[in-house]
């Protein structure tokens, strides 16, 4: 089940780095599921890829390659009743992520024990090494491996996976400081799609994966 998406998001944020709040807090300090992607980007994320040719491209249309090479291409297309995001790798070190233009801080949500929740599906295996992030800033950043969650669950059907905010912290992620909660990044060839990225109060318990 899809989370409610967060309406008029954009002036929310707004209005919160003007009074110094965080917008994804209620009045009476519980905080909200935060909807990125469901199948399309909601404010005020942005899907980029990058290379090591250019860390940040906007990602547009159907279809967007890494800045002169095709180590990574992704594409937005239908499938059936919903729309996805489909990534491929094809060598060399490359990363697909949403950011937004003003850190969150996602101090609360921490506090009150959210997962990022992904909806995603392995359509090849990865070939080396890949691991999952939430930036801070750069050199900031708390990455989870994922290489072998990726290699073991079955390839072609969907599945949701979850993880602890506390386990990107525990990573060395400043979660009152976050510019993207996902960030995927592998340097093999690698192919995976997501019809939706979350941030959730009570994910399903099934679908919450270790910290290690």
């Amino acid at each position: 089940m899809k989370p409610k998406r967060v309406t008029l998001y954009g002036a929310l944020l707004a209005l919160a780095v003007s009074a110094g709040t965080n917008p994804a807090v209620a009045q009476n300090g519980a905080a909200e599921d935060i909807a990125i992607f469901t199948g399309n980007s909601e404010t005020p994320w942005q899907l980029y890829l990058g290379s090591e040719a250019n860390w940040m491209v906007p990602v547009w249309g159907s279809e967007t390659t890494a800045h002169m090479s095709e180590v990574v291409v992704v594409r937005m297309f239908e499938e059936g009743a919903d729309e996805i995001v489909q990534a491929e790798w094809n060598g060399g070190l490359g990363q697909v992520y949403w950011q937004q233009p003003l850190a969150a801080d996602m101090s609360d949500m921490l506090e009150q024990d959210f997962s990022l929740s992904v909806v995603a599906r392995i359509d090849k295996r990865p070939k080396k090494s890949v691991d999952l992030k939430m930036d801070c800033g750069y050199p900031c950043g708390g990455s989870l491996n994922m290489t072998k969650l990726f290699k073991a669950v079955p390839q072609d059907q969907w599945f949701r996976m979850s993880f602890k905010l506390s386990c990107f912290k525990e990573a060395g992620a400043n979660m009152a400081n976050i510019f993207s909660p996902l960030v995927i990044m592998t340097k093999g060839a690698f192919e995976i799609s997501i019809s939706e990225v979350s941030l959730l109060k009570n994910p399903p318990p099934e679908s919450l994966v270790d910290c290690g």
